[in-house]
């Protein structure tokens, strides 16, 4: 897996918004710099999710952006999307595993520390993801906020590749990067802007420059 995927990861949250005018948004995003879409609408059926999965998989692949499926391992299977995002009450990473097969990516959510020690424990994962790091509108119900202390001390002690998720913006990002996450997943950093574009072109622009200040 390519770490670079992992900096700017885009949650969707089209709600009622009807998939031709979410799929403008998408691409307005990518524009700007989003690097990978996670697919997350928690209000949607099955079949709702599966014709919004098939229509991102179809826009995503010329673009070389990975679709990342939350949960459902099964729909990720089926429209071959490039991975899942589990939380710890979702399929087991070893029975992802097993199901999508050596290539795929797998990433898992780490909401305390003992979660932590058995991640590190783990071969079937590709990353996992603090959450969450700020109080968040869309992540309510976890049992951590992490906060950048947090956050700087999983990253030192994590085997894997951190994100971070919960509460992240254009004026917090940089902070997170360099405490070492490797990079973000966001939701009303885009989603809540009236340029989706530019939105996430200032999210990817202080990414990068934290990234920089690392490796001073």
């Amino acid at each position: 897996m390519n770490k670079d995927c992992l900096k700017l990861c885009l949650i969707t949250n089209a709600q009622a918004m009807p998939l031709a005018q979410y799929k403008n948004f998408i691409l307005q995003a990518i524009e700007g710099g989003v690097t990978s879409i996670q697919l997350r609408e928690k209000s949607k059926n099955t079949s709702e999710l599966y014709q919004m999965a098939l229509m991102l998989k179809t826009l995503l692949n010329p673009l070389k952006i990975p679709l990342i499926i939350n949960d459902h391992v099964e729909l990720a299977k089926e429209i071959d999307a490039e991975g899942v995002h589990l939380g710890q009450s979702d399929c087991t990473p070893d029975h992802a595993r097993k199901i999508l097969g050596p290539c795929k990516i797998i990433g898992l959510s780490i909401e305390t520390l003992e979660e932590l020690k058995i991640a590190n424990s783990l071969t079937c994962i590709n990353y996992i993801a603090a959450s969450t790091v700020f109080r968040s509108q869309t992540k309510t119900n976890c049992k951590t906020i992490w906060g950048l202390h947090g956050l700087g001390e999983m990253t030192k002690h994590a085997k894997h590749p951190v994100i971070a998720i919960g509460g992240i913006d254009a004026g917090n990002v940089k902070q997170v990067i360099e405490h070492g996450a490797c990079g973000v997943a966001v939701i009303s950093a885009v989603h809540a802007q009236n340029n989706p574009a530019k939105a996430a072109h200032a999210l990817i622009t202080q990414i990068n420059q934290a990234e920089r200040n690392n490796h001073v």
